[in-house]
């Protein structure tokens, strides 16, 4: 047997990811193991025994093997590989297929680059958190500056092996007006800076996270939101002293709002109309919620001047993150 053709490196799992396995009368039952080096583990199995070429699609064993929807990544590193990567080969017998990355978007003709985008007079609050990926393929070095007594320049490196990562800064402790600067070099590229001024946030402010088309995290705060309905689910517990309501659910639908912000701005946030995944992030932590807008109206010019996106959120029970 052997492996007529494999998917590219860099391709994306939303897509099928079918390797080509040619057999001959002679192999007979042929057991194959689905190998992720970056988790160091077997995540699937596939037992053949068709002769000819046969078509083995490997999405539904990566999807098994991903992190569910829950949460962001949350971790204490600066730095750190995308969950959302994985490194596969297939493996029978004494013969295997070259290491093959795969990633949530398609990075196939990828250079070393940041994935996520540059945005202009940033923002951040005590609370938050900055979130950027990156692309390098062999290292990633991100320099942290925050003015401290200390001098507050923090530099942090990190062998990729070619794998997207994460960089995850909580913002805590931060006095208003404070700019912080994240500077990412991938590789011998040109380091890029982001920078973000420390505002104060009114209860009404919501951050929300999105992937773009390129596999980068955005992240944006929306200054001002109207709660727009509520629905709670409860059950009837009997007890010896009686019956009694018991929440265990509920549903709220949300209006995020937009104003005054640039028009490269605004055409950066609207990426999350098309975005596969939208989280609401709440502090340090995030919960995803469900985009109920799929309409923009332009003004009479053909400008958006303000951007408003309904938002679902579902709570299952236990504590609420954004209560």
């Amino acid at each position: 047997m052997n492996f007529k053709t494999i998917p590219k490196n860099g391709a994306s799992w939303r897509n099928p990811l079918v390797y080509e396995v040619e057999l001959t009368e002679d192999d007979g039952q042929v057991d194959i193991e689905i190998y992720d080096h970056i988790s160091a583990q077997v995540i699937g199995g596939v037992r053949l025994y068709a002769q000819g070429v046969v078509e083995v699609d490997i999405v539904p064993y990566i999807r098994s093997m991903l992190p569910k929807n829950s949460s962001l990544q949350d971790t204490s590193e600066i730095i750190n590989i995308s969950p959302d990567a994985c490194r596969v080969s297939l493996r029978v017998s004494d013969v295997e297929t070259e290491p093959r990355l795969f990633f949530r978007e398609n990075i196939t003709d990828l250079e070393s680059q940041i994935l996520s985008s540059l945005v202009e007079e940033a923002t951040i609050a005590n609370g938050e958190v900055i979130r950027l990926t990156a692309y390098a393929k062999e290292y990633l070095r991100v320099t942290l500056i925050r003015p401290t007594v200390s001098g507050g320049i923090n530099g942090y490196s990190y062998r990729t092996n070619g794998l997207p990562c994460e960089v995850i800064v909580p913002v805590r402790d931060a006095g208003v007006g404070m700019n912080i600067t994240v500077m990412i070099q991938c590789d011998s590229e040109r380091a890029v800076s982001h920078s973000y001024r420390v505002v104060k946030r009114e209860n009404t402010a919501y951050r929300v996270a999105w992937e773009n088309s390129r596999g980068g995290m955005e992240c944006c705060t929306f200054p001002q939101s109207i709660q727009l309905s509520s629905q709670v689910k409860t059950i009837e517990v009997e007890e010896e002293v009686g019956w009694h309501r018991e929440v265990v659910g509920s549903r709220s639908v949300r209006r995020l709002l937009l104003l005054g912000a640039k028009q490269r701005e605004i055409n950066r946030v609207l990426g999350l109309l098309l975005s596969p995944r939208l989280y609401l992030c709440c502090k340090e932590s995030s919960m995803p919620v469900r985009l109920i807008t799929d309409t923009i109206t332009y003004d009479e010019h053909g400008k958006l001047r303000k951007l408003a996106f309904d938002v679902e959120e579902e709570w299952g029970g236990g504590g609420q993150i954004c209560a």
